[in-house]
């Protein structure tokens, strides 16, 4: 799946989550901090510091979408 944004929407019932972006709305952060998000939900040990790993995209996205995140694009905002 490919968008214009690089972000991810959090699933409504997300709570605590603090932000160090304010061009986002309000339960929107960049794919980057998503991508911390989904590490940490499915408890995994690799890293996501330097180069995109192109061999676990597709298992990052299927784990997002499990976890109830979803993609934003700027073109219905």
């Amino acid at each position: 799946t490919y968008g214009d944004l690089a972000a991810m929407r959090l699933p409504k019932d997300v709570q605590g989550l603090g932000t160090c972006e304010y061009t986002m709305e309000r339960g929107v952060v960049h794919a980057c901090h998503a991508g911390g998000v989904v590490h940490m939900l499915e408890g995994w040990k690799h890293h996501e510091v330097g180069a995109i790993d192109v061999d676990r995209i597709d298992l990052v996205w299927e784990a997002a979408m499990r976890n109830g995140l979803s993609s934003v694009s700027s073109l219905t905002n």
